[in-house]
């Protein structure tokens, strides 16, 4: 019951791909496999998936595209489903909508549903908001456990992991879900041991920023007014966090968010001449708070709106890396 077949690589279909979070976790793991195909409608991410991920025979790997209109008699089979359903309608940044969300996010995971029945894939690993495991969404997520049980998944194994402790500097918890055909192993965990590593935002920052992510003395004064903060003086770089009104002494960030939230700013020692200093995260700060490590990412010369939306609805790469290597352990 949940061994892994180790004669071959393992087939992976990526579901609500984004940039390839799964891919870039299975290699963190050291897992061998090969990706038969992924699902994208958004034309930016599966551009952006399209320059980054070949299959192991270095050809361009087929992009599904809409979940909803997948024909699952055309699929390819895979032992391996991954996805990070959208999670706007269950994030407390959203509108808490779920399963009602008007735009038809909610439901997706019907879709998931509707796939793994069709492929009986031997392992599935799903991410979402934490807010999934509330008691709002009660039973949105108890008929997933539900589903998947009828499917012969056994009980699913979940846990809420936070990317802060395992090495990046980064407040982002996120729902982790884990089933296996046939049932998990007895004792079968899904927390990672955590690592610390003392780094801290200040270390994820770049050494030279672009003139365009800095404030003016006017817009700074603007947020100290909207915001009632006395001073952004700061010993080390920090993240303000527009949220709770606070700079964060602690050396983490808040969670990577989309641009439109507007919610996060990185604040730098006074200079010189005593003005403070307040600015916009670099798409290579949050990639880097994503798990990235420089030049990993071909960012093929996308805007730097539509980059942070991808890392803002990304999969935290270091710690898929981490958890992956920790369930293939004991399946081993």
């Amino acid at each position: 019951m949940g061994k892994v077949d180790m004669e071959r690589p393992l087939r992976v279909f990526e579901g609500f791909a984004g940039y390839g979070g799964a891919t870039y976790g299975l290699k963190r793991a050291g897992i061998d496999f090969d990706v038969v195909g992924y699902s994208e409608f958004d034309k930016f991410a599966s551009a952006l998936y399209d320059a980054n991920h070949k299959n192991k025979a270095g050809q361009e790997i087929k992009n599904w595209g809409d979940i909803t209109t997948i024909d699952v008699d055309l699929l390819p089979d895979f032992d391996l489903f991954t996805g990070g359903f959208p999670c706007q309608p269950f994030s407390s940044v959203g509108l808490q909508h779920g399963e009602k969300d008007k735009y038809g996010r909610g439901t997706l995971l019907y879709d998931i549903i509707r796939i793994c029945e069709a492929k009986k894939p031997k392992y599935i690993l799903l991410e979402n908001v934490k807010g999934l495991a509330t008691k709002r969404f009660k039973n949105t997520f108890d008929t997933l456990k539900i589903e998947l049980k009828r499917l012969g998944y056994g009980d699913i194994a979940y846990a809420i992991l936070n990317t802060k402790d395992y090495g990046i500097p980064q407040n982002r918890e996120r729902l982790w879900m884990f089933a296996c055909l046939g049932g998990l192993p007895e004792g079968f965990s899904m927390i990672p041991p955590k690592i610390e590593n003392g780094l801290r935002l200040k270390d994820f920052a770049d050494k030279k920023p672009a003139e365009f992510l800095y404030l003016s003395q006017k817009q700074i004064q603007r947020i100290k007014d909207f915001y009632s903060i006395e001073s952004f003086e700061v010993d080390e770089i920090s993240c303000f966090d527009l949220y709770n009104r606070k700079i964060r002494n602690d050396g983490l960030s808040i969670t990577i968010l989309a641009p439109e939230h507007n919610k996060m700013r990185i604040v730098e020692p006074l200079k010189d001449d005593g003005l403070e200093v307040v600015r916009k995260y670099s798409v290579e700060e949050q990639f880097r708070l994503m798990g990235f490590r420089d030049g990993e990412v071909n960012f093929i010369n996308q805007s730097y709106t539509q980059l942070s939306k991808r890392a803002a609805n990304g999969w935290d790469v270091n710690l898929v890396g981490v958890l992956l290597k920790h369930i293939w352990e004991q399946l081993v």
